[in-house]
């Protein structure tokens, strides 16, 4: 007996990694919907497991030829090796998160993925990988794999297999720290001069506008006053620390947290 709910998640799960497994390994940032609808995945479900087998099912080879050759078990096999990389890299990455060390990723130039050179190094602060594809592998799959392993638990599921004929990679509880934190606040702080604009003061959100750009803002209970007294105007110095967004696999920052904020000329009372 299985929980419907954990099936479907199962199931989608894997066919979204899997799409945009094909999607990298075809140059695309993501898979047409012509092609999702010629490419369906064989799924079974036995007693006591349901195996989820890349099993390719052309529905009109003659326009996948790329994917259909020997029958697309020479693809199943990439894209299971292409998968296990891309959570390897995950693994690696998430040890310098977990440290609180910042990190590089170097690309070799090696676009060779067929050959046996893919191992995924460290070297410094760098993480060293021979193919672009693991990176955008890791990144494309970020969402889909972290609902799998959201339901991995040990009990009602212990592990994941994706299997090809010649590639078997496991998703297990032990993967589930790669997880880790969607958004990150980091400790360094910086001084931004703007306008605060399109305020939310219930839910403590807003965008500094500087130097024509726009950089979306949290802050805390505790300076919410000052925020209202400074909305929309000029000319305000803020304090605050970058905010990260980890399946990005870098260190930009995609907003800022509020520390505190004052007129930048002149003193102000708030």
């Amino acid at each position: 007996m299985y929980d419907l709910r954990t099936l479907e998640v199962l199931v989608s799960g894997y066919r979204s990694v899997l799409d945009r497994l094909v999607a990298v390994q075809l140059g695309h940032r993501q898979l047409p919907d012509k092609t999702k609808r010629q490419l369906n995945y064989d799924v079974k479900i036995q007693e006591g497991s349901i195996e989820l087998l890349i099993d390719f099912v052309m529905d009109h080879p003659e326009t996948l030829s790329i994917l259909a050759t020997d029958g697309g078990h020479h693809l199943s096999a990439v894209l299971t090796k292409l998968y296990g990389d891309a959570i390897k890299l995950r693994e690696v990455a998430s040890n310098f998160i977990e440290k609180g060390l910042t990190f590089n990723i170097k690309i070799t130039n090696s676009f060779n993925f067929g050959s046996n050179n893919t191992n995924i190094a460290v070297e410094g602060s760098e993480i060293v990988i021979p193919d672009p594809k693991i990176l955008f592998a890791a990144q494309a799959t970020k969402y889909p794999t972290d609902k799998l392993l959201g339901k991995i638990d040990g009990e009602s599921v212990e592990k994941i297999d994706l299997c090809s004929e010649d590639e078997t990679f496991t998703l297990d509880a032990s993967k589930r720290k790669i997880i880790g934190k969607d958004k990150q606040v980091l400790p360094a702080s910086l001084k931004i001069v703007g306008r605060l604009d399109m305020v939310a003061f219930s839910s403590h959100r807003g965008v500094i506008v500087s130097d024509n750009e726009r950089f979306p803002v949290t802050w805390d209970e505790k300076i919410r006053t000052k925020m209202q007294k400074i909305a929309d105007v000029e000319g305000v110095l803020f304090t605050v620390n970058p905010v990260i967004d980890n399946s990005r696999l870098n260190d930009d920052a995609i907003g800022f947290h509020v520390l505190n904020c004052e007129q930048h000329q002149g003193s102000m009372e708030l």
